[in-house]
């Protein structure tokens, strides 16, 4: 009981720790991705025709709800979203307090430093940004179908509750919350339950085949009306080359795709910012270390799957090999939607940090296990216990992963008040623009001059957000 409440004591601290920061670096001014939205749903939030539009599943149906509820409740106030977010990134965090290993759970320290790493803020942009809020519940529903996964995996599926929860929440996040970001999760999900399925066929388990095939069941039909929701949607991407065709940039210079990589795979570590700060004092120098640090991440996402395949982690736990590979598609499938700007930093903004912290996850829990190895007293022989090398080898890395998130974390609480001055500024020019000049709304709202005076005007005549204190 102890060690529960401890777990759920670190919990709270982290979502404190959290919603301390978001009051630190933020303000109630509508900008960036939020212009967009008022012009498209505001001020008639309940109005049907926004609704039910073809390409409502690519539109993330939860955020209406979460929209009406702000604007008639709370004058559209940004803090409702970001607390939200916060309160999803807790959600997260309490499905972590529940994964444990067969016959083994993580000791308090390793716990404290995979959550450390959960709430570091390298993701710091997509807690800030409002609209984000529904990215942090997906990836939390991720995680809670993943712990529940393994769950059942170890318990053999006995558990009625588990095995509803398989058949319920895959759809309910695919179709309702996690709109662009089912993709990674549905490609893992399908094909770890088909492995399932074979290892029970083999052992004719028949209650676990029904199982794991109504889940995939459940996950596949939830992606076919995505993709057809998708089907219908028009994305518009500022910035990006025209008619850009894969294959012939890959030809014309592959070692752009390369760079890319390298600096995601570094940003997973350390934050974007600082790794801009390295570059800058260091030169060639700076870069070469960022490639380094990026291709260390690499080899860490490799060396973790090989730990767990070799040392069969896998018949403990499930979870770290799901989140590795996760965060290894999240990577290849921001590379392919991404490469259009022609930026290989654009893969290191900290608003994927999210989405790739799952790999990071992942490569701890294994590394954990694999530390835990030396209390065991191991029996399964045929499986090859990791050596004292491998264990120390596994507890540096992860110093090094917590390293590169305290130096990332206690950067952003130094830039948090500089973060909240600039929305000042932006909530002035949002008071004024009319007179404001197209260069600065434009500067410190993110978005178009028109688009972002259209905002203005519906906020103002229906007196939200920074326009209901005037």
């Amino acid at each position: 009981m102890r060690q529960k409440a401890a777990r759920a004591a670190v919990v709270c601290l982290g979502v404190l720790f959290s919603l301390w920061y978001v009051f630190q670096a933020s303000d109630n001014v509508a900008y960036s991705d939020y212009i967009r939205l008022i012009n498209s749903y505001l001020p008639d939030v309940d109005n049907p025709a926004k609704f039910f539009v073809p390409d409502i599943l690519t539109r993330v149906p939860v955020t209406y709800l979460g929209r009406l509820i702000n604007v008639k409740c709370f004058g559209y106030n940004t803090f409702f979203d970001l607390i939200l977010g916060v309160l999803s990134l807790g959600a997260g965090a309490a499905a972590l307090c529940a994964w444990r290993a067969k016959d083994w759970r993580p000791g308090f320290g390793w716990f404290v430093l995979i959550q450390f790493v959960y709430f570091s803020l390298n993701k710091w942009e997509m807690i800030l940004n409002g609209t984000g809020w529904v990215c942090i519940l997906s990836v939390s529903g991720f995680l809670a179908t993943y712990v529940t996964l393994d769950r059942a995996y170890q318990t053999g599926c006995q558990s009625r509750a588990q095995r509803g929860i398989l058949l319920m929440l895959p759809p309910a996040l695919t179709l309702l919350v996690a709109g662009p970001y089912c993709g990674a999760y549905s490609a893992v999900m399908l094909a770890a339950l088909a492995i399932l399925i074979l290892l029970a066929a083999q052992r004719r388990d028949r209650l676990c085949v029904r199982a794991w095939a109504g889940c995939a069941l459940a996950v596949g039909i939830s992606l076919g009306l995505y993709l057809w929701s998708n089907s219908y949607a028009v994305y518009v991407h500022r910035g990006a080359v025209e008619n850009g065709n894969l294959l012939a940039e890959l030809f014309r210079d592959p070692a752009f795709f390369v760079r890319f990589l390298l600096k995601a795979f570094a940003s997973a570590a350390v934050g974007l910012s600082q790794l801009q700060q390295l570059e800058q004092a260091a030169g060639p120098a700076g870069r070469a270390a960022v490639y380094l640090l990026g291709a260390a991440v690499i080899a860490m996402y490799l060396w973790a799957l090989y730990l767990n395949v070799r040392c069969r982690l896998y018949q403990k736990s499930i979870l770290p090999l799901l989140l590795i590979v996760n965060g290894g598609f999240n990577h290849l499938l921001i590379l392919l939607s991404r490469w259009i700007f022609l930026s290989d930093e654009y893969g290191m903004s900290s608003r994927y940090e999210i989405q790739y912290q799952l790999g990071i996850l992942g490569i701890l829990m294994t590394f954990a296990l694999i530390w835990a190895g030396k209390k065991e007293n191991a029996q399964e022989k045929e499986a090859r216990q990791p050596g004292a090398c491998a264990r120390w080898l596994a507890l540096f890395c992860s110093l090094c992963i917590l390293a590169g998130n305290l130096w990332t974390t206690g950067a952003e609480i130094q830039t948090a008040p500089f973060r909240k001055a600039y929305l000042a500024i932006s909530r002035d020019l949002g008071l004024n623009y009319r007179t404001a000049s197209d260069e600065d709304l434009e500067l410190y709202l993110h978005s178009g001059a028109d688009e972002i005076r259209s905002a203005m005007e519906i906020l103002e005549e229906n007196r939200l957000n920074i326009f209901r204190e005037k």
